[in-house]
């Protein structure tokens, strides 16, 4: 008997394994295994000791059960982290950024340092920062002058 035929004739058995063990996520790779599993009972069956549907389903069944020990085992070791945690450490990330930019500038008065992390961290124009503010575009530029003024003196 070839392979594509005992496949045929085995398949409903191959997905009743994998319904029977609560399989839900990667079936596809779970039927490809009781398929091996298949060819490899066919090649070590011996028809003195039993049926063949006997002998396949109990050899499928282990070979599907030793591949999901396997990938518990695998997922145990690989730990994936869930999307806020991701965000969480980006947040993190951010405000270590921000206080590393203001170390630099202690010297500064609390207007120009906000004027600094705006321009410079947040990427706002001097426009923008007026109107964030509300304050006089003139008032702005004249923090920008003399912050600079600062930070070209200090250097």
């Amino acid at each position: 008997m070839d392979f594509e035929q005992l496949a045929a004739e085995h398949s409903n058995m191959i997905h009743s394994i994998i319904h029977s063990l609560h399989i839900y996520k990667n079936q596809e790779d779970f039927y490809q295994i009781g398929l091996i599993a298949l060819w490899d009972a066919g090649k070590n069956f011996d028809a003195k000791k039993g049926k063949f549907s006997t002998y396949a389903y109990s050899f499928i069944k282990g070979r599907i059960l030793c591949a999901l020990k396997k990938e518990k085992q695998h997922d145990d070791l690989c730990y994936y982290p869930s999307e806020e945690y991701w965000n969480l450490l980006q947040c993190e990330t951010d405000l270590l950024e921000k206080e590393t930019l203001l170390s630099y500038f202690r010297h500064l008065t609390d207007r120009e340092q906000k004027w600094v992390v705006q321009r410079f961290y947040e990427g706002l124009s001097n426009r923008e920062i007026a109107d964030m503010e509300h304050m006089k575009l003139a008032t702005v530029r004249s923090c920008e002058r003399r912050a600079l003024k600062k930070l070209l003196l200090k250097n």
